[in-house]
């Protein structure tokens, strides 16, 4: 199967504009999907930074909102209900966070077959009890992207779900950057190089820094603190910011993915379980 390339597809900005994704072709982008005020949302924080860091010509952060993951216990306070259009997650980003990257319009993503589980809704619904759209072509072409580089990794006698096991402190890092074909949660993450070709999947969880800030606020004024939450902490933040930066910068240098058609992955002849021994090359 030919691969099409992310910069390729059609989607519109959140203000309406048409061929959102072409103008960031020759760039890296961070994929994200996005909403309003969910427990992941103090990444918005993380992306502005990841986005000032490398501001410039080679680099750009990319919110595409969604509503797939909304509602009532998921996201709060005035944004209880989600969101219902691009433009609503781009304010948010704003007002919030101070967000300066770009938002698409708001699109039906790809959740997991237990996310609806998760919700207490019934399957195939979202948080708000609506069924689930059409995924939108991007989602697609990213299923695509992540399930080539399934196959071209245990082709070359890798397990993408367990050759990163124990490498990290972060159990999210642990799981791996090839497993994004279907999605969690809302602040999915998704690598892509120059060219247009995803290169690595981080989980929803990774690089969540605080509570969401309105949430901590209020908390505050009735005299609770809101811990970071389960299973996180300063190290592991570190940690996982480390590895995109580094993951990001090697992208901006030239790098590409696996799954792009100049690249060709060789695994060297020693233990394949470790990432250390995958050597790639490029034409």
């Amino acid at each position: 199967m030919t691969l099409k390339s992310i910069y390729d597809i059609a989607l519109d900005s959140a203000d309406g504009q048409s061929n959102f994704l072409e103008q960031f072709r020759g760039k890296a982008t961070l994929i994200v999907n996005t909403t309003v005020g969910c427990g992941n949302a103090n990444q918005m924080e993380v992306l502005q930074w990841l986005q000032e860091k490398y501001a410039g010509e080679h680099f750009q952060v990319v919110a595409i909102p969604t509503n797939d993951y909304c509602g009532p216990g998921i996201t709060h306070g005035k944004w209880s209900e989600g969101i219902t259009c691009g433009a609503d997650s781009a304010n948010y980003g704003k007002d919030v966070y101070g967000a300066t990257f770009q938002f698409s319009q708001m699109v039906s993503s790809i959740p997991s077959d237990g996310v609806s589980l998760q919700l207490g809704v019934e399957p195939g619904h979202n948080g708000l009890g609506q069924a689930y759209g059409e995924p939108h072509e991007l989602y697609k072409t990213i299923r695509d992207h992540q399930r080539a580089a399934q196959n071209k990794l245990k082709s070359n006698g890798l397990d993408p779900m367990t050759m990163f096991k124990d490498k990290y402190h972060s159990w999210w890092l642990n799981r791996g950057f090839y497993n994004g074909d279907w999605m969690g949660g809302n602040f999915e993450k998704y690598l892509v190089d120059k060219d247009g070709f995803v290169s690595k999947h981080y989980q929803c969880t990774v690089l969540n820094w605080d509570s969401e800030k309105t949430v901590k606020e209020m908390a505050k004024e009735s005299g609770k603190v809101i811990d970071i939450g389960m299973g996180r902490s300063k190290k592991i933040f570190e940690e996982e910011w480390a590895v995109v930066c580094q993951d990001i910068e090697e992208l901006i240098a030239g790098k590409k993915s696996i799954i792009n058609p100049v690249s060709e992955l060789t695994v060297a002849p020693k233990d394949a379980s470790s990432i250390e021994d995958v050597a790639i090359s490029y034409a």
